[in-house]
């Protein structure tokens, strides 16, 4: 019996292609803001998370990020590499620390020449993903904090087992863009309405439909491009 990748990528691909794949795999394990590739700059390897969270964040002037996509078990890093780009045009950092399988950029490429469901499910990710990254600029626009709080929180525990998400205020605070100080209010908020308790750099969830409800709708149409591109990609 093939052992299936946790990745849900890789898990949706036929054992015959799986195991082509798989011999050309490596898994690894990154930790917590290990910074896989930074702005234009070249990569060696493509990673396909699979317990792991990675952020793909733009450096602003004056030290600040902002955050464009998240990548979970339901995607890879990085899609530029899906169209033969080995150059990356934001910086990806280890948001959750966990296991990815990683494939080296040119085995990535023959893999996806010859495999042709391989190919096909990478297309349909590419879409998936840009619609995420298009949906983020108009969130970031038009969307009070709270309400992109909840987005970032429910992304982030759609791509976790369980209800803990280990993230300080600090690193939530760059992802968004505000002060660490503007990120505890928010928390509190969610605290007192008993959406979630947060202690020691772990948030727990209490209530997803409660902080669904709070999030704006950006949320939602992402998932229904990732549900309608990629169905399963998503356990929660």
């Amino acid at each position: 019996m093939v052992q299936r990748p946790k990745n849900s990528l890789l898990a949706s691909i036929p054992d015959t292609e799986w195991i082509e794949v798989q011999k050309l795999c490596e898994f690894v394990k990154l930790p917590l803001g290990c910074v896989l590739y930074e702005p234009r700059g070249p990569f060696d390897y493509v990673y396909f998370p699979e317990t792991a969270i990675i952020s793909n964040v733009a450096p602003l002037k004056a030290d600040k990020t902002a955050e464009t996509s998240t990548t979970g078990r339901e995607g890879m890093i990085n899609i530029g590499a899906i169209m033969g780009d080995d150059q990356s045009m934001h910086r990806a950092v280890v948001q959750v620390s966990g296991d990815s399988i990683r494939i080296a950029f040119q085995d990535f490429q023959e893999l996806q020449a010859r495999l042709p469901v391989f190919r096909r499910k990478l297309n349909a990710y590419s879409r998936a993903f840009l619609a995420q990254v298009m949906q983020s600029v108009a969130c970031n626009a038009s969307h009070t904090l709270l309400q992109r709080c909840a987005r970032w929180l429910l992304k982030s525990h759609d791509r976790v087992d369980g209800d803990e998400l280990r993230l300080t205020q600090q690193f939530l605070a760059e992802m968004l863009v505000v002060s660490r100080v503007a990120v505890n209010a928010e928390l509190q908020k969610f605290q007192q309405l008993q959406v979630l308790t947060y202690s020691r750099g772990i948030i727990t969830v209490l209530d997803r439909k409660l902080l669904e409800r709070t999030s704006c709708e950006c949320y939602r149409a992402v998932r229904r491009e990732y549900d309608r591109l990629l169905p399963g990609s998503f356990t929660k």
